[in-house]
């Protein structure tokens, strides 16, 4: 007969593995910047796709819904210093719009 886990070793293991995912991320974060630096833009893109997608397993394990996470990124990118020697302020609009976007073709497909 199968002993039921205890709410700590549930806990620890969902601590594990959110480490576990922690130490990913930022190997994903490194072949980012290398892919980058080598001047390789489609293993660059691959591993940003990978950076995104592992933040919303992260998100999905700690229980926060793919919007909220999105919501967040708006939030963030909409916070985020204007520095006038970049232009990321045009991008950072254009990625806020994207996004809100997203938000407006669920309401209707709801």
């Amino acid at each position: 007969m199968a002993v039921a886990e205890s709410i700590e070793d549930v806990l620890l293991k969902r601590l594990r593995a959110v480490e576990q995912e922690q130490i990913d991320l930022l190997q994903l974060v490194v072949d980012v910047m290398r892919h980058a630096h080598a001047g390789n833009h489609a293993m660059c893109v691959e591993s940003l796709a990978q950076v995104v997608g592992m933040s919303y397993l992260m998100a999905h394990e700690l229980g926060i819904p793919p919007e909220r996470l999105d919501r967040e990124v708006v939030l963030a990118l909409e916070g985020m210093p204007v520095d006038p020697e970049r232009d990321r302020q045009k991008a950072a609009e254009d990625i806020i719009q994207y996004l809100k976007s997203r938000w407006e073709g669920r309401r209707r497909d709801a």
